[in-house]
């Protein structure tokens, strides 16, 4: 029988290294063969090196398991590997429960995230999760665009009428849209 989902502990694991075919399915199994969940999980690479990141839930004695056996994940990928139990996130006192996010994409420049969060932080939101990638668009003259997606916590007294008027004006100055406005979104504060 699974464990009750309320007896679920949380957990960070990041390799960093080499890469290699096959390194997130390394990860993977090793969470897996000790009774882990991955919930959510990034891979990336920067020139000879890759990435990758996964937020595990599992039983307490796994996570504790999977903490003292993290060097055998180690020795197999060649990589550094650190693994770090974490508490239940929390909802701050002052904000709201529910997550918000936003989509935007712009022409890419230097200082384009400091902006955009400076911003969010004149607002009093925080960041839960952010996801931002260059994109090169074809055509008879090249232009690389910048894709950014926040998800944010909003304090209790909210401006939103005035955040979003604001987000348009900076998204204007670099040439972009605002694909998806603030909304709730879906999801437990866990997984972003």
């Amino acid at each position: 029988m699974p464990n009750d989902t309320s007896e679920m502990k949380h957990a960070a694991l990041w390799l960093i290294g080499p890469d290699m075919p096959g390194l997130l399915r390394m990860g993977s199994e090793f969470v897996a063969r000790r009774g882990g969940n991955i919930d959510k999980d990034i891979a990336d690479k920067f020139g000879e090196k890759a990435v990758v990141f996964m937020s595990i839930t599992a039983a307490p004695a796994d996570i504790q398991r999977m903490d003292a056996e993290k060097d055998q994940l180690k020795k197999i990928t060649g990589c550094g590997v650190v693994f770090q139990p974490m508490n239940q996130p929390t909802v701050p006192d002052g904000y709201r429960p529910d997550l918000h996010g936003f989509d935007i994409v712009t022409d890419d420049a230097v200082g384009l995230i400091a902006e955009i969060t400076g911003l969010i932080d004149s607002f009093g939101m925080m960041i839960v999760g952010h996801t931002g990638e260059q994109r090169t668009i074809p055509g008879p003259r090249r232009q690389v665009k910048s894709g950014q997606k926040f998800v944010v916590m909003m304090p209790n007294d909210f401006d939103a009428a005035g955040f979003n008027y604001k987000m348009h004006e900076l998204v204007k100055r670099y040439n972009g849209q605002v694909v998806t406005t603030l909304r709730p979104v879906p999801g437990l504060l866990w997984w972003w």
